[in-house]
């Protein structure tokens, strides 16, 4: 009897377990309902530095984002695409998942902002 009574217990408190969890994850917020989790600085450094160098002076041409080359565009907008949704057939992974849309956002103008070739934006 104490087995059934100890697995009983186990059962019970995996059960309120499942649904504790279960509940947690009902209650979060939509995505793009967060405050941003990172500051764009730090999204940089972390996704995006290893390819593009710091503050965009990588050696590789194709992934310089301060030489005035802009193969997918240089418009936030375009930035903000591109960031988005990657680009097909290259290492750029898109972040649409990994990022709320006011944190691409922000790493799209700073992006931009390593580029003095670019004109600010109105």
């Amino acid at each position: 009897m104490m087995r059934t009574s100890g697995a009983s217990a186990l059962a019970a408190a995996l059960g309120l377990s499942a649904l504790i969890v279960l509940g947690a994850q009902e209650k979060a917020p939509p995505k793009d309902e967060r405050a941003p989790k990172a500051t764009a600085q730090e999204n940089y450094k972390k996704i995006c530095q290893p390819c593009h160098g710091v503050e965009g002076k990588s050696p590789l041409p194709t992934m310089s984002l301060a030489d005035g080359e802009w193969k997918h565009g240089s418009t936030t907008k375009d930035i903000v695409k591109t960031i988005t949704e990657g680009v097909a057939g290259t290492a750029m992974l898109p972040n649409k998942d990994k990022l709320t849309k006011e944190e691409i956002l922000d790493l799209a103008k700073l992006v931009r902002s390593f580029d003095p070739n670019l004109k600010p934006e109105k």
